[in-house]
C-alpha cells in the first residue's frame, strides 16, 4: 500500500497528530487569535473524513435550492490546490491554476449568473467584504477552519463509512476524533444507496451517537449518461473508453462509468486510471492519458466535471479523442423540504430571516 495513505501501522503517530490539532484549535478557542463571526447567514459544510464524502455535490444542491428565492447567494472555498494566494472572485474565464477545480466547477454550473457569488479565500473571513450584505453564504470544507465561527454547521458522512468505526490520521481516514461530530448542527448521510426509512435512520443515529437536537438528513448520488465536451458527438454506447478520475473516492464513479449499461451498442470501458484527489492535469499527465488510451484502443475519454475543471482547454494530446463527463448530483429526495425548513429555522434562531420556498 502507498505509504502516503492512512494505514493502521501509523497508529503510533495518531496521538501526535491529535495534539497538533488540539493546539491549533485552542489558539482560536482561547482567543489568542479571535475567530471571525460573520454578520450574515452562513452554513459551514464539513466532514471528519479526509475527502471523498460528497461535499461539492451537496453544496451545489443547496445553492440550487436557495438561488431562485433570494437576491444573492454565495459559495466560499479555500480553493485547495490553486497556485495563487489572494482572495478573489471566481469567473468563468479564470485560469484553473488561479482558482482550482471545485470553485471553478461551481462557477461553471451557474455560468454568468450575477446573483451567485463564488469566492476563493485562504482565510474565509476575507471573502465577506466581497459579498452583498445579508447574502447567505455556503462555506465549503470549513468544519476545521477555526479562523471563522459559523452559527450553523452541517457534517457530511458517507453511507456505510461511519466515523464512529474509523481511526484518526495517519492510522485511518479521520481528520479529528469522532467526538468532534458534537460540534455539528446536523448530519447529512451522503451517497445513500437507497432512501432511508425511519428504522434505518434511527439505527444510524444510534450508531453515530447523535443528540436529540442533531437532526439526520439523507442524500443519494444521481449520475447520468455521458455528456459531450469540446464538440464531441452525442454519446451512442458503441465507444471504447478510457475512464479516469482524480477525486476523493472514485469507486462509484468508476462503477457507473464502466457499467455495461453505458455501452449498450457494443462499446466497452477498456482502461481505468485513478489519480489522487485534486491532481493537476499537466501536460505530462495528459500525454500519458492519451498514450494509455491509444494503447488500449480507446477513442473516447470519460471523466468527472471536477477533473475537467482543472483544464483551461482541450489538451493537444487529446485532439483525436472525444471527451465526456458523467453528470453527478446530490438528491435529498423526501428530505428536501425538512432540510430547507431546518436551515431556515436555524438561520432565524440566529437573527437572520431567509425566506425559502418549501
Amino acid at each position: 500500500m502507498n505509504s502516503r495513505k492512512p494505514h493502521p501501522r501509523w497508529g503510533f503517530l495518531t496521538p501526535l497528530y491529535l495534539l497538533g490539532v488540539a493546539i491549533h484549535r485552542h489558539i482560536y478557542e482561547w482567543k489568542i487569535i479571535v475567530p471571525f463571526l460573520p454578520n450574515q447567514p452562513t452554513l459551514a459544510l464539513g466532514n471528519l473524513h479526509a475527502g471523498g464524502t460528497g461535499k461539492t455535490p451537496i453544496a451545489l444542491w443547496i445553492l440550487e435550492q436557495l438561488q431562485p428565492h433570494l437576491p444573492d447567494v454565495a459559495y466560499v472555498s479555500r480553493g485547495y490546490g490553486r497556485k495563487t494566494k489572494e482572495t478573489r472572485r471566481v469567473e468563468l474565464h479564470d485560469d484553473p491554476d488561479a482558482v482550482w477545480d471545485e470553485p471553478r466547477l461551481v462557477r461553471s454550473v451557474f455560468g454568468h449568473c450575477p446573483d451567485v457569488h463564488v469566492i476563493v479565500a485562504r482565510k474565509r473571513r476575507e471573502a465577506f467584504h466581497l459579498l452583498p450584505k445579508n447574502c447567505p453564504v455556503i462555506l465549503d470544507d470549513a468544519m476545521q477552519h477555526w479562523d471563522l465561527k459559523s452559527p450553523v454547521t452541517l457534517l457530511i458522512c458517507p453511507y456505510g463509512e461511519w466515523y464512529t468505526e474509523a481511526s484518526v490520521l495517519p492510522a485511518g481516514p479521520l481528520r479529528e476524533s469522532p467526538a468532534a461530530a458534537g460540534r455539528a448542527s446536523a448530519i447529512v448521510i451522503s451517497k445513500c444507496p437507497h432512501p432511508l426509512d425511519a428504522h434505518e435512520r434511527l439505527a444510524i443515529s444510534t450508531k453515530l451517537g447523535l443528540r436529540k437536537d442533531q437532526p439526520l438528513f439523507a442524500s443519494q448520488e444521481v449520475m447520468g449518461e455521458p455528456l459531450a465536451r469540446w464538440n464531441a458527438p452525442e454519446w451512442r454506447g458503441d465507444e471504447t473508453a478510457l475512464v479516469f478520475s482524480g477525486i476523493g473516492d472514485p469507486r462509484r464513479f468508476e462503477s457507473f462509468a464502466t457499467a455495461p449499461e453505458r455501452f449498450s451498442q457494443g462499446g466497452v470501458a477498456a482502461v481505468t486510471l485513478r489519480f489522487p484527489d485534486h491532481s493537476p492535469l499537466d501536460e505530462a499527465r495528459c500525454d500519458q492519458i492519451a498514450k494509455d488510451a491509444y494503447q488500449g484502443g480507446c477513442n473516447v475519454l470519460i471523466t468527472t466535471g471536477k477533473d475537467l475543471a482543472r483544464l483551461p482547454q482541450k489538451p493537444k494530446a487529446w485532439r483525436d479523442l472525444h471527451v465526456y463527463i458523467l453528470p453527478h448530483e446530490a438528491d435529498f429526495g423526501s428530505d428536501r423540504n425538512p432540510f430547507l425548513q431546518w436551515l431556515q429555522n436555524q438561520w432565524k434562531a440566529h437573527g437572520y430571516r431567509v425566506p425559502l420556498q418549501l
